[in-house]
């Protein structure tokens, strides 16, 4: 460590100080003074800054403005026509001369708006005009750049280095692959949806005979509805004094019941001795309704 200076050696410093100069003596510190900066200065207090310059804020700007009127729409008229004008700022019918300054002001501020106005939109349509152009013309220089991308041969090298594409798979690329089997499967699909077809026809007109034949029971009008309620809704609707349907018209019929009288194996006597000609005449009855196509009474 070097020795420190002593006061004498300092004081002997100050007697080669030139006198007769007006600038001020400058420090060896390279940082700035702190009796330049006042004490409501934000750098009064130095805090050390970061190597990275800082990102310059947003710029808050108060108020939105509205969005710009098109004032030469597609479908208008043209505002640039003498007709227009003509209508819109119309010339004195009476060209008087001014009686006095207030009145030729009056004129004069007029003529003024008229002809601010012309020259308005004079130039808003020049503008416009020239935008649009402009506008189209790099459109299409944009679909031109791409039409030459999109079409453009292939190149020699992309050819030369690219992977090797079978005869299976340039074929799937160039569209979809033969089938010689084709016009059969479509022969045989179109026989199908014709069975199809056929088959939901039959059924309809069926179901249309059905309904014809039912239709002789419906209930039409009001006299017929009085008829059938009276019918119904009676103090005692069975023949004995029972108030149930199964005791006076028996229970429904199982399905044993069912196996029983097709089998000929029933219990009781009565109906084992009967014979199958009940059964016989059911079946002659659907036998004769598929024959003819529809329901039978």
């Amino acid at each position: 460590m070097p020795p420190s200076a002593s006061r004498g050696s300092i004081g002997a410093l100050r007697r080669f100080k030139c006198l007769n100069t007006s600038l001020q003596p400058r420090s060896f510190s390279t940082t700035s003074s702190l009796c330049s900066i006042g004490p409501e200065n934000p750098k009064f207090i130095e805090i050390p800054t970061t190597l990275q310059p800082q990102v310059a804020p947003k710029r808050v700007i108060k108020g939105v403005l509205p969005p710009p009127r098109n004032l030469f729409p597609n479908r208008a008229a043209d505002k640039t026509t003498p007709k227009y004008f003509q209508k819109t700022t119309p010339e004195p019918r009476h060209a008087n001369p001014p009686a006095n300054d207030y009145v030729a002001w009056k004129q004069e501020m007029a003529e003024t708006r008229r002809r601010n106005l012309k020259e308005g939109l004079v130039e808003l349509r020049t503008r416009k005009t020239s935008q649009d152009g402009l506008v189209a013309g790099r459109s299409a220089l944009k679909s031109a750049k791409r039409e030459r991308r999109v079409y453009r041969p292939q190149r020699e090298d992309e050819r030369l280095t690219g992977s090797t594409i079978t005869a299976a798979m340039r074929q799937l690329q160039r569209g979809a692959l033969p089938d010689p089997q084709r016009d059969t499967r479509v022969a045989e699909k179109r026989a199908r949806v014709a069975v199809k077809e056929a088959e939901k026809e039959e059924s309809r007109r069926a179901a249309l005979h059905t309904l014809y034949m039912n239709a002789r029971t419906f209930i039409t009008t009001e006299e017929k509805l009085d008829e059938r309620i009276e019918e119904i809704f009676i103090d005692k609707p069975f023949q004995s004094e029972s108030r149930s349907i199964w005791d006076a018209k028996g229970a429904p019929k199982t399905v044993q019941d069912m196996l029983s009288t097709i089998n000929h194996s029933q219990k009781s006597a009565v109906l084992y001795g009967r014979g199958p000609a009940q059964i016989t005449g059911e079946r002659i009855k659907k036998i004769a309704e598929e024959l003819t196509g529809g329901k039978m009474d």
